[in-house]
C-alpha cells in the first residue's frame, strides 16, 4: 500500500499499513502531520549532509527510524496526546523519587517472567 497525503484524512489504521511496507522518507513525510513537515525536512537534509561527509549511511537510517517510529505513534492523534498525557503523569511521580501505580521495574518484569516459564517448564 502506497502512502497518501495526511490530509485525505486516512484511518490511523491506513497510515500505519501504509508505513509496514513502505518506510522511505517519502512515505513517513506523506504519513505525518503537516505541522511536522518543516522539522522532518531540516532533519532529514541534515542527516543527507552528515551521510555525504562521512559516507556513513547511519545518520540517514537513524534519522528514518526516530521519524518513521513518530508517523507511527502520530497516526492516532487521540491516542499520541494519551500516550504524551502518560508520559507526563509517570515523570512527576519519578521526580518526586516514586514509582508510578502500576509500573513494574524491568529486573521484576523480567523475574516473573522467568518463575512463569519455570512452572510452565519452557
Amino acid at each position: 500500500m502506497s502512502a497518501q497525503p495526511h490530509g485525505t484524512r486516512r484511518t490511523p489504521e491506513e497510515i500505519r499499513a501504509s508505513l509496514k511496507d513502505d518506510r522511505s522518507p517519502k512515505a513517513i513525510r506523506t504519513a505525518l502531520p503537516a505541522e511536522d513537515h518543516v522539522l522532518f525536512d531540516r532533519e532529514y537534509r541534515t542527516a543527507l549532509d552528515q551521510a555525504k561527509i562521512s559516507y556513513d549511511l547511519a545518520p540517514i537510517q537513524e534519522f528514518q527510524t526516530r521519524w518513521w517510529m513518530t508517523a507511527v505513534l502520530k497516526a492516532d492523534p487521540n491516542e499520541y496526546a494519551e500516550t504524551l498525557q502518560a508520559g507526563e503523569r509517570a515523570a512527576e511521580y519519578y521526580e518526586r523519587g516514586e514509582r508510578p501505580p502500576g509500573a513494574t521495574r524491568w529486573d521484576d518484569a523480567v523475574d516473573a517472567d522467568l518463575r512463569e516459564r519455570i512452572k510452565r517448564g519452557q
